[in-house]
């Protein structure tokens, strides 16, 4: 899953304007978005996830591209102070993934969105694995057995809650053994977002605390984020490198059973303006930027990432983007790595061509 950062993003808000990088100067046509014709093709024996957000747009796309996908993980629910649940749960989108054979899991994030915080929040994470965890791991499983989903997804981020980052790595590892261990004895299955790492850096207070090695011997899948590798908390820069996943994926890989890895692909880029502010953009919307006047584009070899730059009320705009070539390049990873599957952020900011890419190989 994935989530702006708000005080990174005000962070960048109050900086001096932002210099772009130097750009490829080679402008190439496949920075163009592939027209939906082609005929999608679903990854067989593959998990193939795309991410409720609750939105009308988003029950929208569960609908309109239903036959691209077989899971969904509803992103709709929290964790309280105290140690609840927060979120009920959305019955369209249930009645409807029942119905089409959909499986669905019951997403739970440590995402606080009051003013004060607007972000993933340390505390809620202590909350859920520390401090109330005899408590809401029951919770967890009474919700998915009733709400009757096919497993749950733990999509908890900065945990880092105290200042001893072995220990919140030891305290997040011993909370999800336990939730597998409790949701595999009622036949449920456990996924869970992590951080893309291509090294396990004791430093790193963003994703040393997800023990890859360790949380993969006991969950169903490890959702690897493998987006935001730029943002607006940073210099402009490919979004989902195909060269930077591929790297986050083999390291993974030697951790964890590739066939319990799932990719993550972005229905989305950023656009940073000269100001210094900076914005993101929907899959959908990457054909209009592309019509804007004097607009140049390209695409970066390494990465395959395309880029295109304009100019509009007097700001310079850079913006990292994908298209099918970029997509298919990463899903491509699939196959060659035996991988699980892919999983997609999010449902709603996509059209046909994002499916046809991701699984016509």
């Amino acid at each position: 899953m994935k989530k702006l950062s708000a005080f990174l993003l005000l962070t960048l808000l109050l900086s001096a304007c932002t210099t772009a990088p130097q750009l490829p100067t080679e402008p190439l046509p496949s920075a163009t978005v592939a027209p939906a014709t082609q005929t999608v093709v679903p990854l067989q024996g593959k998990i193939s996830l795309g991410y409720y957000t609750g939105s009308d747009a988003s029950l929208a796309a569960v609908k309109n591209f239903a036959d691209s996908f077989n899971t969904v993980s509803a992103d709709v629910f929290g964790v309280t102070p105290d140690g609840k649940i927060d979120g009920t749960d959305p019955l369209e989108l249930m009645a409807f993934t029942k119905e089409h054979g959909i499986a669905t899991y019951l997403c739970i994030s440590n995402y606080n969105s009051s003013a004060q915080v607007n972000d993933f929040d340390p505390l809620l994470a202590e909350a859920a694995i520390v401090t109330y965890k005899t408590e809401f791991i029951p919770a967890i499983v009474n919700q998915a057995k009733i709400g009757g989903y096919a497993g749950v997804n733990i999509d908890f981020e900065s945990i880092a809650f105290s200042a001893d980052l072995e220990s919140d790595r030891a305290a997040y590892t011993s909370f999800i053994h336990d939730l597998a261990l409790a949701l595999h004895t009622e036949d449920l299955k456990l996924i869970i977002s992590v951080p893309a790492k291509t090294v396990d850096d004791p430093a790193d207070s963003w994703s040393y605390p997800f023990d890859l090695a360790s949380l993969g011997q006991d969950v169903d899948y490890l959702q690897l984020m493998t987006y935001d590798a730029h943002g607006p908390w940073s210099e402009p820069g490919p979004v989902s490198g195909a060269d930077w996943v591929e790297e986050v994926v083999g390291y993974s890989s030697m951790l964890v059973d590739p066939a319990k890895l799932l990719i993550g692909l972005p229905a989305y880029g950023y656009d940073w303006r000269s100001d210094g502010t900076a914005t993101d953009v929907s899959w959908v919307n990457f054909p209009a930027l592309l019509t804007k006047p004097g607009v140049e584009t390209g695409v970066e070899a390494t990465s395959l990432s395309p880029w295109l730059t304009y100019t509009e009320e007097g700001l310079s705009h850079t913006v990292w983007y994908e298209n099918a070539d970029s997509l298919r390049a990463k899903a491509a990873l699939v196959k060659r790595f035996s991988l699980g599957g892919l999983s997609m952020w999010a449902l709603g900011k996509e059209d046909a061509a994002f499916w046809q890419a991701v699984q016509t190989q």
